[in-house]
């Protein structure tokens, strides 16, 4: 299985790629955050991680890319925030298949949330 991360910080994404090495994911890394579309249809992953601070374009950018693309609406998406906001969690809800986490994160969560996307994707998906 295939995740995508988008992240601009190096340490969160290694961070990221440690915690689902267990799992022996093929982790793909995009630190610009640009360049989306062609990310989805060269990869094909499974699951899409996005940090909601990425630059140039913000995390929910990235999201409405994926999301609004009726080729990639289906990959599940989980942003991470690491601030709290109630504008955020709403404009998100809009979309189907999307998770949202606050950082500091409990790891525990953070792989079941995964798994739980990777499962969801392999059985419903196709």
């Amino acid at each position: 299985m295939k995740v995508l991360v988008f992240e601009t910080s190096k340490d969160r994404a290694k961070l990221i790629s440690d915690l689902l090495d267990d799992y022996r994911y093929k982790i793909h890394i995009n630190y610009q955050g640009n360049e989306v579309l062609n990310d989805l249809r060269e990869i094909k992953p499974s699951l899409v991680i996005v940090n909601a601070n990425v630059r140039p374009d913000s995390g929910v950018s990235i999201l409405e890319k994926i999301k609004t693309d009726p080729r990639y609406s289906k990959i599940p998406v989980i942003l991470i925030s690491n601030f709290t906001s109630t504008e955020l969690p709403a404009e998100i809800k809009k979309y189907t298949n999307v998770d949202y986490l606050v950082e500091p994160f409990k790891i525990k969560n953070f792989r079941h949330i995964v798994e739980r996307w990777i499962n969801f994707r392999s059985l419903y998906v196709n």
